[in-house]
C-alpha cells in the first residue's frame, strides 16, 4: 500500500522548511530593495530633467521678451516640462518612499497647474518677464530639486 504522506518526523524536515522560508524571505527583501532603487533612479532622473528645464527656461526668459523665436522655444520647453510632470504621476513608489513621493507629487501638481496657467497667459498676453516671474515655476522647480537629497537617502546614498 502506498504511503499518502511522508511519515518522517517533523524535526527531520524542519531544516528544509526553515531554509525554504528563509529563501523566500530573502527573495522578497531583494525585490523590495530593487523596487526602491528603481523608484529612486526614476524619481531622481525626473528631478534632474525638471532642474535642467528650469535652468534652460530661466536663460530663455531673459531673451524671450524681444525674440519671438526664443518665445517659441520657451513654449516648447514648457510643453516638455509638462509632459515629464504628467509622466511622473504614473510612477508607483515603494512603501518606504511614499512620504517623499507624496511631497514630490504635490509640487508636481502645482508645477503642472502653473505651466498650464502660464501657457494661457502667453496665448493671451504674449511673453513678459514679469508674467514669467509671477508664475512661481522657478520656485517650484527649486522645491522639486531639493527633494533629490531625500531620494538619495531612500536609495542608501
Amino acid at each position: 500500500m502506498k504511503r499518502l504522506w511522508n511519515r518522517r518526523p517533523l524535526l527531520t524536515r524542519l531544516p528544509t522548511l526553515l531554509l525554504s522560508v528563509f529563501f523566500l524571505s530573502a527573495c522578497a527583501a531583494i525585490e523590495s530593495v530593487n523596487q526602491s532603487l528603481n523608484y529612486v533612479n526614476d524619481a531622481t532622473g525626473y528631478i534632474e530633467q525638471v532642474s535642467t528645464a528650469g535652468t534652460e527656461l530661466q536663460q530663455m526668459a531673459r531673451n524671450a521678451v524681444n525674440n519671438p523665436d526664443i518665445t517659441a522655444q520657451f513654449q516648447d520647453k514648457l510643453d516638455q516640462l509638462q509632459t515629464k510632470a504628467n509622466e511622473f504621476k504614473q510612477l508607483d513608489p515603494p512603501a518606504i518612499g511614499e512620504a517623499v513621493h507624496e511631497k514630490l507629487l504635490s509640487y508636481n501638481e502645482q508645477l503642472i497647474t502653473s505651466v498650464t496657467q502660464f501657457k494661457e497667459t502667453l496665448a493671451a498676453q504674449g511673453f513678459t518677464l514679469e508674467n514669467w516671474e509671477q508664475t512661481g515655476i522657478p520656485s517650484l522647480i527649486e522645491n522639486i530639486n531639493n527633494i533629490k537629497q531625500q531620494l538619495g537617502e531612500l536609495g542608501g546614498g
